[in-house]
């Protein structure tokens, strides 16, 4: 099996998706053209076996479309239509019977999803006969652009289980300990995260226990500089996901404030390190992780929500916070790297979908 993959911006989570599909079907072989690495998420990737990459540059499409050519691929992946080369690319490839658009858009039902949805019955569909969705809200908006509900797949991000689930395991047997009266943040410091909001409803959440709790926040971004000082809330910058594990180890809740988060991986990645979750209702991967037994929900812009949230579960018992981490980490299993492999294999062997 000969694997297409035009991606946009890779991850670290993308990258063990696609160590365990070469490690479940040893006949595969990788072609990654990718985007160059962001500097605000500068992540380090080991290098995968039976795999070639190239850094997308848009004067370079002659040789990316030579690349693809000599590389002959009998199934294509593509992350989203952004990038209208790829989507071409897509459309020229008429010996590829299998073409999956992966998309994490959350159908919301605007005019303008609306008016693409109907342009792309007649031109996305042209380019991509699969839809590998992030979950529930994008399944029906692949729906929206025209996908059969027998071509679409859910599971599209996944968290790096052999990190996140070794973390929830060692978190679950030190129960018994002092449960860490420690937030814990990882998002890029932009305004579509909403970190000001946090900062503002934790200061005055634990104002009230006289500053027993920290935060402690983990990225990088345009907003960096412009972050609060104050005694309990400490700024660490990016961190490398394998460098993590310690500090998800001290921590004990997790809070993501955005204000649009199409999914949001971190979310499986806490939720597997068996880490309450205080989650704001724009956040996608909530639908399946975040439910009543392990955290709460709120309105992103609505500060006093947050801080109600916040005040809520650090006010929990031990025993209530110990608990409500063990339902995290169960509600992190539902969703696996073997199954993402799956999918794909799936997908490769299905004629539902082809002409």
């Amino acid at each position: 099996m000969r694997v297409l993959i035009l991606y946009t911006e890779l991850a670290a989570y993308t990258i063990a998706s696609l160590k365990q599909f070469l490690h479940d079907y040893p006949d595969s072989e990788l072609l990654i053209i990718h985007y160059p690495i962001n500097p605000e998420a500068p992540f380090v990737f080991n290098e995968l076996p039976r795999s070639k990459w190239f850094t997308y540059d848009s004067q370079k499409h002659a040789e990316i479309s030579k690349l693809v050519e000599d590389f002959n691929p009998n199934i294509l992946l593509c992350s989203g239509w952004i990038n209208k080369f790829y989507i071409e690319l897509s459309k020229s490839l008429t010996q590829v019977k299998h073409k999956v658009l992966m998309l994490d858009t959350p159908w919301q039902g605007s005019w303008k999803q609306k008016i693409w949805s109907l342009i792309a019955k007649r031109t996305m569909l042209k380019s991509f006969n699969y839809a590998f969705v992030a979950g529930d809200s994008q399944a029906l908006y692949a729906k929206k652009l025209g996908f059969h509900s027998k071509c679409i797949y859910k599971g599209l991000y996944v968290a790096d289980f052999d990190l996140y689930q070794s973390i929830g395991e060692q978190k679950i047997e030190s129960k018994n300990s002092v449960y860490p009266k420690t937030l814990i943040s990882v998002a890029r410091y932009i305004p579509q995260k909403n970190l000001n909001t946090l900062w503002q409803a934790f200061i005055n959440a634990n104002a009230k226990l006289t500053n027993k709790w920290e935060l402690h926040c983990y990225g990088l971004g345009q907003l960096f500089e412009e972050r609060v000082e104050h005694e309990s809330i400490f700024h660490h910058g990016f961190v490398q996901p394998s460098n993590m594990k310690e500090e998800i180890m001290k921590a004990g809740v997790f809070v993501l404030p955005s204000v649009y988060e199409p999914w949001g991986v971190v979310v499986h990645e806490m939720s597997l390190s068996a880490l309450p979750l205080v989650l704001s209702n724009k956040v996608g991967a909530a639908s399946l992780f975040l439910d009543l037994s392990n955290g709460y929900s709120f309105s992103p812009m609505n500060q006093a929500e947050l801080q109600s949230a916040l005040e809520q579960i650090m006010n929990k018992s031990e025993d209530e916070l110990w608990q409500m981490a063990e339902n995290s980490y169960q509600n992190g299993l539902k969703l696996t790297q073997q199954m993402w492999s799956k999918s794909i294999h799936q997908i490769y062997n299905s004629t539902a979908c082809v002409e």
